[in-house]
C-alpha cells in the first residue's frame, strides 16, 4: 500500500470516528431531553396543587398551614419550563416557578410585596395524582436581614383544575387558622416572633 494510500484511509477512519462519535453523543442528547419531558410539567394532568409546611426547626417538625396554588404556562426558557404561579386560598400571594426535570424552583410575593416566599421542590411520583416535596421558606423585609417567618420543609400535591384567576386571587379574604380562629398573615400560617433570628 503506498503512502497517499494510507493517508487516505487513514484521513477516512478519523472521519468516520468522529461521525460515529456525534451521532453517539446525539443519541445520548436525545435520550436526556425525552427524559427531561417525561417527567410530569406543573398544568398538564391538574394545574392546582396544595403546598403544606412542616416546620423544618422542630424536633417534630410541627405541621403549619396548607394553601392551594395554581400555576399556569408561559413558555420554555432554554432547557427550563416557565409557569406564573397563583394562591387560591391566600390573597394577592403570586409569583414565577421554573422547572427543569423533576426540580422546581419558586419565588413569590405577598403583603402588597413586603412579604417573600421562596420554595425549591422535585417531583417525587409520576401519577396522576403527583406529590412533590422540598423545602419553602418565608420573610418579610424590615431594612435589615429579613424577619425570618421560617424555613419548612414541603409537601406538594396536585389536586386538580384552579377555579380562580389570579385576578380573583388578589381579591380573597384571609383565611382563619382552624385551630385558634385568628386571621392568618402570612401563607404559611401566624407569624411567630419567637422562631426569628435573634437580633444581635
Amino acid at each position: 500500500m503506498t503512502m497517499k494510500a494510507l493517508r487516505s484511509l487513514a484521513v477516512r477512519s478519523l472521519f468516520a470516528a468522529v461521525v460515529t462519535t456525534a451521532m453517539a453523543q446525539g443519541t445520548a442528547d436525545a435520550q436526556n431531553v425525552a427524559r427531561a419531558t417525561d417527567t410530569p410539567d406543573l398544568t398538564t394532568g391538574g394545574n392546582r396543587w396544595t403546598i403544606t409546611a412542616y416546620n423544618d426547626a422542630s424536633i417534630n417538625h410541627d405541621q403549619w398551614a396548607t394553601q392551594g396554588i395554581c400555576f399556569r404556562f408561559l413558555g420554555t426558557v432554554g432547557t427550563h419550563n416557565r409557569y406564573q404561579w397563583w394562591s387560591d386560598t391566600f390573597p394577592d400571594w403570586n409569583g414565577i416557578a421554573s422547572q427543569e426535570g423533576d426540580e422546581v424552583f419558586m419565588h413569590g410575593d405577598y403583603a402588597g410585596d413586603v412579604g417573600h416566599d421562596g420554595m425549591k421542590w422535585s417531583i417525587v411520583t409520576s401519577s396522576t395524582k403527583n406529590i412533590g416535596a422540598g423545602h419553602w421558606f418565608e420573610w418579610r423585609e424590615d431594612g435589615n436581614y429579613g424577619r425570618t417567618i421560617g424555613f419548612a420543609n414541603a409537601l406538594l400535591t396536585r389536586v386538580g383544575r384552579c377555579s380562580i384567576t389570579i385576578d380573583q386571587g388578589r381579591l380573597l379574604p384571609f383565611p382563619t387558622d382552624i385551630r385558634t380562629g385568628k386571621q392568618l398573615d402570612s401563607p404559611f400560617g401566624n407569624l411567630r416572633p419567637e422562631l426569628e433570628i435573634p437580633r444581635q
